[in-house]
């Protein structure tokens, strides 16, 4: 408690000392940046990457902060029959080399999109996408293979393009700057690896011009170095400002910070597909009969025993809220009458005993431990209420590019662990595509349960999602997107466990809108003239 408290008192000292000498807000935009870009390749399928290249590259559909759809580079869009969509381009829009955005571009991006191989592409998002054709130089038609009631949402995904790129376009033509033209607000300038990435702003924009003439990402993994970087003036804005620095952060009126509940869920997936799993014994250590975690009733035990409500006061205290579904409230199918049976661990342990296992068992659970805030010490929470209902847990942690790899590695990308913690999400703001990936039946084939590393599969709730996938009116297909997710929950396909929040700290005299999708804009930050 003393060393705490100590640790406090100079880490406030430390910020009274760092802000004072803190530089004025200039024409640029320093932004510390927890994850390193991958590729600027803008059609790689990867979180930190997309966040970035958004500055550079457009879409036709954008997303507010709350993830809800709007016009961008597409002034309107409708059906025109059932399997056809129509998009209406924005006219007067130049990409950085000057060329104008033709309908010919859109569908040269799409059908890229869609051809690019690779483990991260968005090609899950566009397999319902038959053929791309254009109707008129501002208009696009995108035919789908059957009924697509979310295409519009998917396309918001896709960056677009000049045609003039060809079809041998590289990665490198791309990281070099060569290729890096797309119509956004910001020109790619530079991109020193491992460093950071500097944009510079658009003079031609179609739309609202930006304040800034120099927009930087500087690399910053770690969150000590994230939070000194913003002590000491070196960055404007940092992003996963976690509660870790915020208590050190409030010493001072001279910090800003913000935050909202994220479309990432973090949640455990169960082997229900095995009949005897790999990291389930019994208590001597034999193998199982069978495997346990195919009795709903031991499901169910397991759901019984986490307490959402403690992980959050006790671990994660202001960096997560509970989640009792797949999406979090204000998103497209969340289901306000859903919620998860209060945690009993005396519950817990009277189903394990009515499904045979009265003295429970032994297992392992898996868990990366550098991807998600806190990820290996809610591994070991989970593990300490497990173990309390009789089912010996030993919690296995690593870093999140082995995990990965691990996590997938099986027939059509069922684990090959017994019980894994995993994160995905809306990151559309709508459930429908979470749900197929997590608990449809998987069919790598065809890009569905892609994130069903348990192998859940139940008809009930597979034609469910059928039917919502092909339901073109909002609101029916919401409603069945409902019903998924309380048929899957009462099956405890999942355990849901937290939807992290995003969280950002910011220098006085900025205001930073947040994002669900946690990703650090900077049109969305700007100098408050208040302040002056």
């Amino acid at each position: 408690m003393r060393k705490s408290l100590r640790s406090k008192l100079c880490c406030a000292a430390l910020i009274v000392a760092c802000i004072s000498s803190a530089p004025i807000l200039a024409a640029d935009l320093k932004i510390g940046f927890k994850a390193e870009v991958t590729s600027a390749d803008p059609h790689v399928l990867n979180g930190q990457n997309r966040n970035v290249w958004a500055h550079v590259y457009e879409s036709l559909v954008a997303q507010d902060e709350t993830l809800q759809p709007k016009p961008s580079l597409a002034l309107s869009w409708q059906t025109v029959n059932p399997l056809t969509w129509e998009f209406k381009l924005r006219p007067n829009v130049t990409f950085h080399n000057g060329l104008p955005l033709t309908a010919a571009d859109v569908k040269y991006s799409i059908e890229r999109a869609m051809s690019l191989n690779g483990p991260r592409t968005f090609r899950n998002y566009l397999k319902g996408v038959e053929s791309v054709s254009v109707s008129s130089p501002l208009t696009v038609l995108v035919k789908t293979k059957e009924p697509n009631p979310v295409l519009p949402d998917n396309l918001g995904l896709i960056a677009i393009v000049p045609k003039a790129l060809g079809d041998k376009v590289s990665e490198e033509s791309f990281a070099s700057g060569k290729s890096a033209i797309g119509t956004g607000p910001y020109k790619f300038d530079n991109w020193a690896h491992g460093q950071n990435i500097t944009l510079v702003r658009n003079a031609n924009y179609w739309g609202k011009k930006e304040p800034w003439q120099k927009v930087t990402f500087q690399f910053l993994p770690r969150e000590p170095a994230r939070a000194s970087a913003i002590l000491s003036g070196s960055v404007d804005v940092i992003d996963n400002a976690t509660s870790k620095v915020a208590d050190a952060f409030t010493h001072s009126n001279k910090l800003g910070m913000v935050s909202t509940t994220s479309y990432m869920l973090n949640y455990l997936q169960l082997d229900q597909f095995r009949d005897h799993s790999p990291y389930i014994k019994a208590n001597d250590g034999r193998p199982l009969d069978k495997n346990p975690l195919r009795d709903l009733r031991v499901r169910q035990a397991l759901m019984l025993a986490v307490s959402r409500d403690a992980i959050i006061k006790f671990l994660m205290k202001g960096d997560a809220e509970a989640a009792s579904q797949f999406v979090p409230v204000g998103f497209a199918g969340y289901d306000p009458s859903l919620k998860l049976p209060a945690t009993s661990l005396a519950k817990a342990k009277t189903l394990l005993a009515e499904a045979g296992y009265p003295d429970g068992f032994r297992l392992t659970l898996h868990c990366s431990n550098d991807r998600y805030i806190n990820d290996a010490k809610l591994c070991e929470a989970i593990g300490q209420v497990f173990t309390q209902i009789g089912v010996k847990t030993e919690v296995s942690t690593m870093p999140f590019a082995v995990f990965q790899t691990r996590a997938i590695a099986g027939a059509n990308g069922v684990s090959e662990f017994s019980v894994l913690m995993f994160g995905t999400g809306a990151v559309t703001g709508d459930s429908l595509q979470p749900l197929i990936s997590m608990v449809h039946t998987p069919d790598k084939s065809v890009g569905l349960g892609a994130n069903n590393h348990g192998g859940y599969s139940n008809k009930e709730v597979d034609g469910l999602i059928d039917q919502a996938a092909r339901t073109m009116d909002d609101k029916a297909r919401v409603d069945l997107q409902k019903a998924v997710a309380k048929t899957a929950l009462a099956d405890a396909a999942i355990i849901p466990l937290i939807h992290l929040k995003a969280s950002w700290a910011f220098r006085k005299g900025l205001t930073v809108k947040p994002r669900s999708d946690g990703f650090t804009m900077a049109m969305n930050i700007r100098e408050n003239k208040r302040s002056k």
